[in-house]
């Protein structure tokens, strides 16, 4: 009796996956990455967005409540601020009196009455827990906002100059991803 051997190889089960499966896979994963990726550039992106329009906004009530105080701050508390609505309320926490704000990166943001030129003439506002990515593109775009910029202490702009490039790069790296940046503002 003659056996069909091709018969019985035509039927036999392939086992694992095949070449062109593990190459598809590859490439799917692949494309997902980039795209999460994509995604967090994204989402820090409009982050510092965010925080720059709010900083804005933080400059136009110093100068209101500047002008308002005869050009001083030395009344000026946290929690006054935060009363007169200086900051989103969706960010602010707490009862009276021991309220606090929370910036978009889940840090804390403080504000106190500061020293620029004279004595009580700005408000200091400290945003803590900042990324260094994001610190690099805030301290670099808010030297119109700001008089005076620090990183980590160390101050990155000074009044009626522009933000100096490398101390940014230096001090937002020093900080990893938990930098302090203080934006000092005044009328």
């Amino acid at each position: 009796m003659k056996r069909n051997f091709n018969a019985v190889t035509r039927f036999k089960r392939q086992a694992g996956l095949s070449n062109i499966q593990i190459m598809i896979g590859v490439l799917i994963s692949a494309l997902l990455i980039l795209g999460g990726v994509g995604l967090i550039k994204y989402i820090d992106k409009t982050k510092v967005n965010n925080d720059l329009s709010e900083l804005a906004t933080l400059k136009t009530e110093t100068v209101s409540y500047g002008s308002r105080n005869g050009g001083t701050f030395s009344g000026y508390t946290h929690e006054v601020g935060i009363g007169l609505d200086f900051f989103p309320r969706s960010r602010v926490s707490g009862a009276a009196g021991s309220r606090v704000v929370q910036n978009q990166w889940k840090g804390l943001v403080t504000s106190a009455p500061t020293t620029i030129n004279l004595a009580n003439d700005g408000i200091a506002y400290t945003y803590t827990g900042v990324p260094s990515g994001a610190c690099k593109d805030l301290a670099q775009q808010a030297g119109d906002i700001a008089a005076v910029i620090t990183v980590g202490g160390v101050s990155v702009k000074a009044v009626g100059a522009n933000p100096v490039l490398a101390t940014i790069i230096t001090q937002c790296d020093a900080g990893s991803d938990n930098v302090t940046i203080a934006y000092l503002m005044t009328k």
